[in-house]
């Protein structure tokens, strides 16, 4: 998938919005194994920012596959064998600044309280709710397996999982893999203790998650910093540090990434008439529009005229001056 709407589309149980780190043509491959009530992802994904959301009366434990290291979650960095668990109306902002690969199981938050109320895990699935904790290397080896393998054999037999049997021991294998996941994290510290919720920077995670509602619900122009500093009422400096801090990035990059997927948004829309590539440039505020060109094809491989001719065909290759 190369459209960042595809890719959160896939995402089962979650409502998830992507920004393209735009160091590079985005791309994400995920292969979902709906078990039951239940649903296994496995991916791989180019640089991003994420936000996600459980669905009402779902739960989601995410787990790092690779460059833990590189990995932002709430503005935490990620460490080896660590794992996210999330309840309903929790917020996960994400930073991966390198390709990354993950797991998510996503469940009835019901099937999430079975697994971890024995283990005396039940605060991390209340409603609006997150924790983190880190996995024996044996435990988390064995998750690794399971998901790797699932993926692996998915590829080589594609119809495999059609079978009720195939898909049955899955989900007990996931299942069975998840608890011993969770049990490594307590038995190591002999209580639940070693979940780590964080806290220093969550003043910087509210400004963050309350740009992005503003944005959301300003769909309609291009925002930039001084307007979002007032409607949030925070210095431009407590905005920086809350991106940097939560992102990696300022605010400044992280609105011109937005505004370059408005752009793209409307040169790939097939819909009334054959829009003019700078003109739509020039309405999103890229005045620069050399600069435009380039930060446009660094972000989706191709330039603008290229993605207008792919949405409205060969002959408008030349609707605009701007590549």
């Amino acid at each position: 998938m190369r459209e960042p709407e595809e890719a959160v589309q896939a995402v089962p149980g979650t409502s998830y919005r992507i920004v393209p780190l735009g160091s590079g043509p985005f791309e994400v491959a995920t292969t979902t194994f709906r078990l039951g009530d239940m649903a296994l992802q496995v991916g791989r994904s180019t640089p991003f920012l994420g936000f996600a959301t459980p669905n009402p009366g779902m739960a989601v434990l995410q787990i790092p596959l690779a460059h833990a290291g590189t990995l932002l979650l709430n503005g935490m960095q990620a460490q080896r064998r660590m794992f996210g668990i999330y309840s309903e109306g929790s917020e996960l902002l994400r930073a991966s600044p390198r390709d990354s690969r993950y797991a998510a199981l996503t469940l009835p938050r019901g099937n999430a309280e079975a697994l971890l109320t024995p283990l005396g895990w039940a605060a991390p699935f209340r409603p609006g709710s997150h924790a983190y904790a880190t996995a024996t290397q044996e435990a988390w080896d064995r998750m690794a397996r399971v998901v790797q393998t699932a993926e692996r054999t998915a590829t080589e037999s594609p119809d495999i999982f059609e079978n009720e049997q195939p898909r049955r021991a899955l989900r007990h294998a996931v299942l069975d893999a998840g608890r011993e996941l969770l049990a490594s994290a307590v038995s190591e510290e002999g209580s639940s203790a070693t979940v780590r919720i964080p806290r220093a920077s969550r003043g910087r995670h509210r400004i963050v998650v309350a740009a992005d509602a503003y944005l959301q619900a300003h769909l309609d122009h291009p925002i930039y910093t001084d307007e979002l500093c007032d409607a949030l009422g925070v210095s431009a400096t407590a905005l920086s540090e809350a991106f940097r801090a939560v992102f990696l990035v300022s605010p400044h990059r992280f609105l011109k990434y937005r505004r370059l997927h408005m752009v793209r948004a409307v040169l790939r829309d097939r819909d009334g008439p054959v829009p003019l590539v700078k003109s739509v440039a020039l309405s999103h505020g890229f005045w620069h529009l050399g600069q435009f060109s380039h930060d446009y094809r660094a972000a989706f491989g191709e330039t603008p005229s290229e993605t207008l001719a792919r949405a409205r065909g060969l002959a408008v290759l030349e609707a605009g001056s701007v590549n």
